[in-house]
Parts: structure tokens; C-alpha cells; sequence
């Protein structure tokens, strides 16, 4: 089978797909980000309890390390440094061969993790496991277990209904990556932290925050610009310069 041509790459195949393309109106969901803001306020809501201990080190790991849901299923606690500030992940799927990749956790996640490890006297497999009346598995959380972990960690933290329904397994990942696009990091450096081989993948993930930053960019320009005096009247409420004030300002005075 991998001998033969992909059916794909026929013409007629390629204009039904694109034709089917443009039929569906509505857009790719995408998963809402857990930013650092939004994520902090939910780590922060998460209990003293052994599973609150857990779900704060998991939010926090897959957003330092832009992992994907079963990257952090798959993790292991032989895969953490000594002092929690780095860890391997193993198993991507950009990375069939399983090369690995290294990300580095900020002191905070570190933190997290190890009062997650001290408090569950974790020392090797999974390092993060299901819990049943209080007793620790030793199985790992699979992705459906993560992505129900996230969402009740942020209705506990009273997040907006409507949001708590738009986060997945993913959440922490895209927030991370809209995050780094915001603090001015090159599309380049994002793909290597989070391990994308595309850059639609990517692309898809960041536009909102690249749009929100250009948005806020062209702002602050205009607002310089009505401070240095070229427009002549004061910015309406809507933030927007009056019609009569650009025209004024682009005819030299009499």
C-alpha cells in the first residue's frame, strides 16, 4: 500500500476536497488557552488535598512544557532532574522515533511538583496518577482524565461556564504558545518549545493572540499619534479620532 500513489493527489479528488472546504461555513474548533493569568488563577483555587497537589502540578507542567494531553499521560517521574527543573518528554507525535525532547520548568512548577511528589511519596513510574477513595493508582491519567481534570479545576476556580466547556487536554499547550507569541517570541522559537513540525498547526494556535497583539499595537500607535498633536481633536470614547480631525491633520495649514 505505501507503494501506491495517495488517491489525494489526484486533480478531481483535490477540487472535491476543496469544494467541501468551502461548504462548511463554520470554522476548525480550537480549544480556549489556559494563559498564564487565567492558569494561575486556577492553580491557585486548587486544594491542599493530594488531588488538588496533583491537578496544580499538571496545569503547570503542561503549560512550561507545551505538552500535548498524552505527553503528560505518558510522563514519568525517572524523566524529571533532580531538582524538578527539567524534564524529558519521551513520546511526541511530530517524533515517531522517539528522539525526546528536553523542557526546562519554571520555579514555580517546580515547586508544585515537588509537593505533588513529597505528598504522594512518589519516587518512579507515572507521575501523574488517578486517585480512587483517596488511595493512589498506579496507573497513569489517561487524556480523557486530564481533560476532566482541567475542566473541574477551572469550575472550582468559578471560570465563566461558556469557557470551562471550551478547554481540552490541549489548553494548557495553547495558552502557553499564545503566551510566547504575545511576549514577542519568533514563530521559530515557539515550534521548538512545543515540539510542531507544521506551521499551520501553529498558526491556527496563535492567531487570536497575534491578532489581539496587532490590535493593541495599532492603538498605542494612534494614541501616540494624537499626543504628538497630529490629530487635533482628543480621542472619542470609542477610542477612534473623529473624521473632521484626520482630515484636518493630513491638510498642511493656511
Amino acid at each position: 500500500m505505501a507503494d501506491l500513489p495517495s488517491p489525494t493527489d489526484n486533480s478531481a479528488v483535490y477540487l472535491s476536497l476543496r469544494r467541501a472546504r468551502r461548504a462548511r461555513h463554520s470554522r476548525p474548533k480550537q480549544s480556549t488557552g489556559l494563559t498564564a493569568g487565567l492558569l494561575g488563577k486556577i492553580a491557585a483555587a486548587c486544594p491542599g488535598t493530594l488531588s488538588g497537589l496533583r491537578d496544580a502540578a499538571l496545569l503547570s507542567v503542561g503549560y512550561d512544557t507545551l505538552g500535548r494531553s498524552y505527553e503528560l499521560a505518558a510522563m514519568q517521574v525517572e524523566h524529571l532532574n533532580k531538582d524538578c527543573s527539567r524534564i524529558r518528554i519521551p513520546i511526541a507525535k511530530s517524533d515517531p522515533f522517539g528522539d525526546g525532547r528536553i523542557a526546562y520548568l519554571s520555579p514555580v512548577t517546580a515547586t508544585r511538583l515537588s509537593a505533588w511528589l513529597s505528598a504522594a511519596d512518589l519516587h518512579e513510574g507515572p507521575l501523574f496518577r488517578g486517585l480512587h477513595t483517596r488511595k493512589l493508582s498506579a496507573r497513569h491519567l489517561n487524556t480523557s482524565s486530564i481533560r476532566r481534570l482541567i475542566k473541574a479545576s477551572a469550575h472550582r476556580a468559578q471560570v465563566e461556564p461558556a469557557m470551562v466547556r471550551s478547554l481540552s487536554g490541549h489548553s494548557m499547550r495553547v495558552g502557553a504558545a499564545q503566551d510566547m507569541m504575545v511576549a514577542g517570541a519568533d514563530i521559530i522559537g515557539i515550534m521548538h518549545a512545543g515540539g510542531w513540525k507544521s506551521h499551520a498547526v501553529l498558526s491556527r494556535y496563535v492567531e487570536n493572540a497575534s491578532a489581539g497583539l496587532m490590535h493593541e499595537r495599532r492603538w498605542d500607535g494612534l494614541k501616540r499619534l494624537g499626543n504628538s498633536g497630529i490629530w487635533r481633536e482628543d480621542l472619542g470614547r470609542s477610542g477612534m479620532p473623529g473624521v473632521s480631525s484626520i482630515a484636518r491633520a493630513s491638510v498642511p495649514d493656511a
